[in-house]
């Protein structure tokens, strides 16, 4: 008698998308995840579940006005209350004092879902919804204090009142409070420390980074042979993520090697910004380009940047056999461990230069480009990762769903 193929697990991928989100690395995040889903695993995004009616945001407009439509009870009742939460919440998140991103109150059809996957957003679901398993980079604070500034007792109350407002619904909080969520995933193990360092319980937390698929491009086109020259800087936050310091540091490093060459990518260019004829500035390159052809002509990717999770830019370089420079910023070293690249300190040009200048050496360029393509296939290949993205399921699951076998 044949063996029936397994069922699929049928994952509801609560997580930004592109026309609907702002374009981000959440947004790559999503692509991914569908591109290469986990063995086994059927996902369905959050936009469509919406359109096909098997998830509904509980109190927005458009539930208020089928809940009262159809007349039911309870459902109306829930849904009225949802939505005068949701415009105390928006008032109070509105002045300033609180980070904008709300907890968003949510119903999925468990009839539809073995298990809801939500990335970034803060969740409360209710009613006989699916088990949640959640995932981020960081915590909000991270972005507002370190990328826009927030002063420390302004972030302090702007967590205060989500944490507050995460208690009394038992809603996951992104980053900070499990909730009803069964399972966390980290991108970093820095992130996974964080966490339990905050109360967060440490057999509910895995770590498995964002992760991409091995590249067509077979890495550098430059000759081997040929001494390394060509530095790149990849970002769309110029400041953020540390481009004053690596246009500083290009500088100090040509007065030693006239020959040197920094293309940057992706950033408009500031006002008043001088450059050597040397620099190659590209405010926009089509991805596609990008991983074909620029990416893989340089020798060294400098990313000294100052906010990140777990960033995709650095990871590409990597996929190539490209060595990296970073920042000691929280995760961003775990992208240079094991010889892959080499780590500076936040905002020290000198330290940039000093570390850049290590890496183009010929004998440890050679050995650093050998330790990114190792620490890529190991850490953050769709090959590696996918299948432990899959075991976080099958825990989160537990004895309700078979578990994924080698």
């Amino acid at each position: 008698m044949p063996t029936l193929p397994p069922e699929p697990l049928r994952v509801l991928l609560m997580s930004a998308v592109s026309g609907v989100d702002p374009h981000s690395g959440d947004v790559t995040y999503t692509e991914q995840l569908l591109a290469s889903p986990p063995p086994g695993v059927e996902y369905t995004t959050y936009d469509r579940a919406v359109a096909e009616g098997t998830l509904r945001e509980v109190g927005s407009r458009a539930d208020l006005t089928t809940s009262l439509r159809q007349r039911r009870v309870g459902r109306s009742t829930r849904s009225l209350g949802a939505a005068a939460l949701r415009r105390a919440e928006s008032r109070i998140r509105r002045t300033g004092r609180a980070f904008r991103e709300p907890i968003r109150v949510l119903e999925a059809s468990p009839t539809a879902f073995d298990l809801v996957h939500v990335h970034v957003f803060s969740t409360r679901f209710v009613g006989a919804s699916p088990p949640v398993v959640m995932s981020a980079g960081g915590p909000l604070e991270w972005v507002y204090g370190d990328a826009w500034g927030w002063p420390s007792d302004r972030v302090r109350n702007a967590n205060r009142f989500d944490s507050g407002l995460a208690a009394a619904l038992d809603a996951t909080l992104h980053a900070r409070r499990l909730g009803r969520a069964r399972r966390f995933v980290a991108f970093s193990h820095h992130l996974r420390s964080w966490m339990i360092e905050r109360g967060v319980d440490a057999s509910r937390v895995d770590v498995v980074p964002n992760y991409l698929d091995p590249p067509q491009t077979a890495g550098p086109t430059r000759p081997r042979d040929r001494v390394p020259r060509r530095l790149g800087f990849v970002a769309k936050e110029f400041r953020a993520k540390g481009g004053p310091e690596v246009v500083a540091a290009f500088e100090l490093l040509r007065r030693e090697r006239p020959d040197l060459e920094l293309v940057v990518i992706g950033s408009p260019r500031p006002a008043g910004l001088s450059l050597p004829e040397s620099v190659d500035w590209r405010p926009f390159v089509p991805r596609s380009e990008l991983l074909s052809s620029v990416l893989p002509s340089i020798d060294v990717l400098l990313h000294p940047s100052h906010v990140d999770g777990l960033p995709y830019a650095p990871m590409e370089a990597l996929a190539l056999g490209i060595p990296v420079v970073v920042s000691d910023y929280r995760a961003l070293p775990e992208l240079a461990r094991d010889g892959a690249g080499r780590v500076c300190r936040l905002g020290d040009v000198s330290g940039l230069a000093d570390a850049t200048r290590d890496l183009l050496a010929p004998d440890a360029h050679a050995h650093a480009r050998a330790s990114a393509s190792r620490l890529f296939a190991t850490a953050f290949s769709s090959e590696t990762q996918a299948p432990a993205l899959r075991r976080a399921y099958d825990h989160a699951l537990g004895a309700e769903w078979p578990a994924m076998r080698p």
